[in-house]
């Protein structure tokens, strides 16, 4: 996003959704060995409260992610926008997740694990392969987000058959059918019917046709058309169907968070929370961040940093938690060593990120020849160094 049109509660929120999945699996995972747990085995048994209710993370990444690339693909149609938005989907996406991934089959294969089952779960990780296992768990998340940019990638190219905005009713009608039947079947009382019909619905191919998720995209979709100046005369059609997206996506919150029904109510209210926030920073965007100017550094850090703590906090951190408490450290400690450990890591992947990604953008950018430069005058020249430049 240019700078004129960053927001940075939404940045405070990118890192508020990435902590939220992390303590949720922190919550889970064991310290006798690398491995996911019952909670009253779990290792840190104090964070139980965010098993389940941290998931809405990735529901709140999604709404965040329906905004942010319906931004970045507006303007014009035609194969060169389509190519340049690809292209700049790739530089942000595929470095982190290919140091993680290395990090990842490193830390799985010191561990101990079957080192023949590894390499394949890496290659399907970083070719964001339909079909895993991966090399971790939370690249289910990058297949499904890889599907919606491929969706948009069509639909730039196609700009004269189908827009951002019918693209995101696709999205979010097909997606509202599906939640709505699977709430309905979750509602129902036990029994072997539902049971039957409910097993293959939460299958992962659906998640990765944007069935599951889509409601999330297509809302955060509208919400950027309801702030597009070329989309006036649909304003009220998109706040109608955003809202409909929206009280879809409360019910796939309700009925993913697989415990009691205070947990699904708190998960809903938190995700209800942070959408409420991102939309109040799109509306109001000069005055919330006029709020936050004063910490847009260490704001715009943190959403930079969002990225590698998601994507090394799960598999990497499950054998960091182990390890860890393989010391015998009280609870507490052992978390905090931990956290403080996947945060280090984290931090030297955002670092190696910026460096990859620096040399690939200069690959892509022709600098203007000398003689194409105008000398600016005095007036230019005082405007300049008085702006700080």
């Amino acid at each position: 996003m240019k700078s004129t049109h960053h927001y940075l509660a939404i940045d405070l929120l990118r890192i508020l959704a990435a902590t939220l999945v992390l303590l949720n699996h922190f919550a889970t995972f064991g310290g006798a060995s690398a491995s996911v747990v019952d909670l009253d085995q779990a290792a840190f048994g104090f964070l139980s409260a965010f098993a389940g209710v941290g998931a809405v993370g990735v529901e709140i990444f999604f709404v965040i992610s329906g905004f942010v690339i319906a931004m970045s693909a507006s303007g014009k149609g035609g194969l060169s926008h389509a190519f340049r938005f690809a292209r700049l989907r790739a530089v942000r996406i595929l470095p982190a997740l290919w140091i993680s991934a290395l990090i990842c089959l490193a830390a799985r294969a010191a561990y101990g694990e079957n080192v023949s089952l590894l390499p394949m779960a890496f290659i399907r990780s970083i070719i964001l392969s339909p079909k895993g296992p991966y090399i971790d768990g939370v690249v289910w998340s990058l297949v499904v987000e890889a599907v919606f940019y491929a969706m948009i990638f069509i639909c730039i190219i196609s700009r004269f058959r189908l827009s951002l905005y019918g693209l995101a009713i696709v999205i979010g009608a097909c997606s509202s059918v599906y939640v709505l039947a699977l709430f309905v079947l979750n509602s129902m009382p036990a029994n072997s019917f539902s049971s039957d019909v409910i097993a293959p619905l939460s299958g992962f191919h659906f998640k990765v046709l944007l069935l599951q998720h889509g409601i999330f995209f297509a809302a955060g979709m509208m919400l950027f058309g309801l702030n597009d100046s070329l989309q006036r005369l649909r304003r009220t059609q998109m706040a109608s169907l955003m809202y409909v997206f929206l009280a879809m996506g409360v019910l796939e919150v309700l009925f993913s968070v697989d415990r009691a029904y205070s947990y699904r109510i708190a998960a809903a209210g938190i995700w209800a929370s942070c959408v409420a926030a991102i939309i109040l920073n799109v509306v109001s965007q000069d005055a919330v961040n006029s709020r936050l100017l004063g910490y847009s550094r260490a704001i715009k850090f943190c959403g930079r940093l969002s990225y590698p703590l998601y994507l090394n906090h799960y598999a990497s951190g499950m054998i960091i938690v182990w390890f860890v408490n393989s010391f015998r450290l009280p609870a507490p400690v052992s978390f905090g060593v931990s956290l403080l450990t996947v945060l280090i890591l984290s931090l030297a992947v955002l670092w190696l990120e910026g460096k990859i990604q620096g040399v690939a953008k200069s690959w892509f950018h022709t600098p203007a020849s000398a003689s194409q430069v105008k000398p600016a005058d005095d007036d230019t020249r005082v405007r300049v160094v008085a702006a700080g430049a």
